[in-house]
């Protein structure tokens, strides 16, 4: 991530909103934030009465979708920090009719491969000085649509456009057509905030968006977690980012939102028929329904309706609607890119209630989760502070579930699924699991491609990989995720555990893994060192299975399992694998050890891509120092590594 971006603005305190309203300088340095232009620029791009960042022309919006959805299939999933930006793109200046977009060097080639198999007519013509464009340039014209390319030349592009054509784009990028508006609206702001993307790498290295298809719509998911967590939240919502940065344009629909709870709650048959929203506005979110609550409700159902009718706000019906941000501390818990905390539009005013005891809605909700002694057992402020905390977070969920019932798709009458005489907390219940069922369903069909199978980590759907290709360390890296890298540091912490459970294993002709009478195991080093660390294993019968690591069968194998082993892991293996026959542990880890004490360590490491600027000549003199006695190893990563071991 760059240096002089250190803390993005960040909505995810009732209590500590920004200076209302952001002066200028704070207004240019949130642009600046998902521009990544500089300050200068961003200062003089704001405009007195617009957004922050100026929403597109129709012709705009769908030319910049197409873009971004050429770049999702040329560039997969990635690291920005190699591309010197997420999808080679290193700033953006959007305007109301263009965009301007800086690409990174050496990026030119693979934008002009990517727009070609997309279909984009990529003739370019010198940038107009009449556009204000701060850096020469060539301007694409799509369908109406301008996007300026800087600081490329006209020359450049055409050598790289030249360039492209010569390389046969893969069949799957062959994908011609317009993402329908609501798709389209979607992927331009995302382009437009491309900025934020840098937010994701930094927690998680790579950068994956992903396009699915779900229920007859495609949908854009986030994949950069890795196998861990997808989410269809837009990046805007999923950042923390101030409403400033959010799209503003036309809602989808007029909605009601007391009469969107009831129809949620009223699809799954209570008897009686819900009439009353706040009530019913209680039981959605499992709260129960008292006087304080129902007053309470009442303000959020208020509140709601106001955000609903600002166009400033319309965001929240993206991506399946606002149930993603209620499924953050309501469903599935590994949204491990969403650490943090999202209030909803409208916080604000909603806090400001002087009718409603927050105190006292907080000591109901707490009374749903902590018996009477624990509430006795609360000490000094305690009384006062936890439940007050509580009261304000079940206020803001109120909200939450007000906006999610109006913003979620309509609920299929659920006749299908009788039950005797529901109640209205039972059908408020299969209402709310019914939402999240729904949004958890996009975020399903992604997660099938990146799927692995619990015992041997292989994908469930493995990538085809030619059989007379080879794949070289450089390229399984940077194909893998971050956290399907076996890397040098995961290798020892391995090696910790390993060791002690495991005393002998079978040489390469046997094979990394082995048939017995009762199911495959592990067989060889590698085979053992892939099992306990997560890494794909072999099946017995493919080729891989009798390949050294560094073969190019073995890295086929890896290839079509998005995975990789790091260079000085791969010489490791290679040479504890070597010694034929049934040999301990003791002895293949010496053999391994011994080979990284004489191998040319700085050659590996610039096999490696994520050393890329270089690297700390320490590193490969800890490499260097690997003990040549197993036993040794743990005290050894101890001291090298520390806490962060």
């Amino acid at each position: 991530m760059p240096d002089d971006f250190t803390a993005p603005p960040r909505r995810d305190d009732p209590f500590d909103f920004p200076d209302w309203p952001p002066g200028p300088s704070t207004l240019a340095t949130w642009r600046q934030w998902v521009t990544r232009e500089p300050y200068d620029t961003a200062r003089q791009e704001i405009s007195d009465t617009g957004p922050l960042i100026p929403e597109p022309t129709t012709p705009q919006t769908h030319a910049e979708a197409r873009i971004l959805t050429a770049l999702i299939r040329e560039y997969g999933m990635h690291r920005p920090e190699l591309t010197d930006g997420p999808y080679g793109i290193t700033s953006i200046t959007p305007r109301t009719d263009e965009l301007t977009i800086h690409i990174a060097d050496g990026e030119l080639e693979r934008w002009a491969r990517a727009l070609t198999a997309a279909g984009i007519d990529i003739r370019a013509e010198a940038a107009a000085q009449n556009t204000g464009t701060a850096t020469a340039g060539v301007t694409l014209a799509i369908n109406g649509a301008r996007i300026n390319l800087a600081p490329a030349t006209p020359s450049a592009w055409h050598d790289a456009a030249d360039s492209a054509a010569q390389r046969p784009a893969p069949p799957a990028s062959h994908d011609h057509t317009t993402p329908k508006h609501e798709l389209a609206t979607l992927l331009s702001a995302t382009l437009r905030r491309i900025g934020l993307l840098w937010d994701v790498a930094h927690r998680h290295s790579s950068v994956h968006l992903m396009l699915t298809e779900h229920a007859g719509q495609t949908h854009l998911l986030d994949a950069s977690a890795g196998r861990q967590s997808l989410s269809v939240i837009p990046l805007w919502q999923a950042l923390s980012m101030p409403l400033q940065l959010w799209p503003a344009r036309r809602a989808p629909r007029r909605a009601d939102a007391g009469a969107a709870v009831l129809d949620a709650v009223n699809a799954f048959k209570p008897q009686p028929t819900a009439t009353d929203p706040a009530e019913s506005l209680c039981h959605l979110m499992d709260l129960e329904a008292t006087a304080v609550t129902r007053r309470a409700a009442t303000h959020a159902l208020k509140i709601a309706q106001a955000v609903l009718d600002d166009p400033a706000h319309t965001s929240i019906w993206d991506a399946g609607g606002w149930i993603g941000t209620c499924r953050r501390s309501t469903a599935r818990g590994e949204y491990s890119t969403h650490e943090d905390r999202l209030v909803p539009p409208g916080t604000e005013r909603l806090l400001d209630a002087p009718g409603i005891d927050l105190l006292e809605l907080g000591t109901l909700a707490l009374r749903a989760q902590l018996s009477q002694k624990e509430l006795d057992d609360l000490r000094g402020l305690e009384k006062y502070q936890v439940p007050l905390w509580w009261g304000v977070d079940t206020l803001i969920e109120l909200l939450n579930w007000a906006l999610a019932a109006a913003t979620s798709p309509p609920l299929a009458d659920a006749q299908e699924h009788p039950a005797p005489r529901r109640t209205l907390q039972r059908a408020a219940q299969e209402a709310a699991s019914h939402m999240i069922a729904v949004h958890e369903a996009i975020e399903d069909v992604g997660a099938a491609e990146l799927r692995r199978e619990h015992d041997t980590w292989r994908l469930s759907k493995p990538d085809a990989i030619a059989t007379d290709s080879v794949p070289t360390i450089t390229d399984l890296i940077l194909a893998a995720h971050a956290h399907d890298v076996l890397d040098f540091r995961g290798l020892v912490q391995a090696l910790t555990y390993f060791s002690y459970r495991v005393h002998s294993t079978a040489g390469l002709p046997d094979g990394h893994r082995s048939l017995e009478d009762d199911g495959d195991f592990p067989n060889s080093f590698t085979g053992h060192i892939s099992t306990w660390y997560g890494q794909p294993c072999t099946l017995v019968d493919e080729e891989a299975n009798h390949a050294g690591v560094g073969s190019a069968a073995y890295r086929r194998h890896l290839a079509a399992h998005r995975a990789a082993f790091d260079p000085f892991v791969e010489c490791y293996l290679a040479a504890a694998d070597e010694m034929p026959g049934e040999h301990d542990v003791a002895e293949r880890h010496r053999a391994g050890a011994q080979a990284l004490r004489t191998a040319d360590l700085a050659a590996l490491r610039d096999l490696d891509p994520r050393w890329r600027h270089g690297g700390s000549d320490e590193f490969l003199s800890i490499v260097a120092t690997l003990p040549l006695e197993v036993h040794e190893v743990e005290s050894w990563v101890d001291d090298v590594f520390g806490d962060d071991a």
